[in-house]
């Protein structure tokens, strides 16, 4: 039973991380720490097309980072935890200090 959870635990961080690892979507997740966004505003603010925006914000969504809600035609979406700004602050820390060693 303990090595399901571990390994299920696994997969979630690999999926983040696989999430985490394309700067565009360390940008979207930057702007949404500032509040919640429709789809649309992203496009003309990080100056990628449409469809590649999607993408991102789509797996970014799979690996359980972001949520959306539909309001009329538009799709809105925010951090899923309020807790993500903080522990990618951590990550980048983490990043800083290896680098200074």
């Amino acid at each position: 039973m303990a090595k399901d959870v571990i390994e299920t635990t696994d997969r979630a961080l690999s999926t983040i991380g696989k999430a985490l690892a394309h700067p565009a979507r360390v940008e979207l997740l930057g702007l949404l720490a500032e509040g919640e966004r429709c789809g649309c505003e992203f496009v003309p603010v990080v100056g990628r097309d449409p469809s590649v925006v999607s993408r991102h914000l789509a797996v970014l969504a799979r690996a359980g980072l972001i949520v959306a809600r539909r309001d009329g035609v538009r799709m809105m979406w925010r951090l899923a935890s309020p807790d993500l700004p903080r522990v990618l602050s951590c990550l980048a820390r983490l990043r800083c200090q290896r680098g200074a060693e």
